[in-house]
């Protein structure tokens, strides 16, 4: 762990946090192991924190229409909204330290529970009650 990508990362937890964006886009790689991890330029940490399981994984699947990327837009929100063309993971339980349960809604026939890890909290910076996601097409994959 490099010290330099140790305050990266603080900075941009800090940046967010004065900031508090709601609106994210987010890539996910399905590697060469078969797991799903996501994008994190500059993640100071092992690699493997930013694998996708207790869920995520089969939800990572889901999307990505049996590519091995995916993209997704993901609106993070403690309201309710009505959004046409997004799928909706709902809080069911969440502790800082052991992350949060999921239930999801509006993803056609994926109904699978998600489990979000602790390192959603460097990247949403909370755990919303609501998540939005929406696959953003091929085209604006490239």
């Amino acid at each position: 762990m490099k010290p330099l990508n140790v305050i990266k990362v603080i900075a941009k937890l800090l940046y967010h946090a004065i900031t508090r964006h709601n609106r994210y886009v987010l890539k996910f790689n399905r590697e060469d192991d078969g797991v799903w991890y996501i994008d994190f330029p500059g993640w100071p940490f092992k690699h493997h924190n930013l694998a996708m399981v207790g869920g995520a994984d089969k939800l990572c699947t889901f999307l990505a229409h049996g590519a091995t990327s995916v993209t997704v837009e993901v609106i993070a929100t403690n309201h309710r909204k009505d959004l046409a063309g997004y799928g909706l993971l709902t809080r069911t339980g969440s502790s800082l330290l052991a992350g949060a349960d999921y239930e999801p809604s509006g993803f056609g026939n994926f109904s699978h529970g998600v489990w979000i890890c602790p390192v959603t909290l460097f990247v949403l910076e909370r755990y919303p009650k609501y998540i939005f996601i929406s696959r953003k097409s091929l085209l604006s994959q490239e």
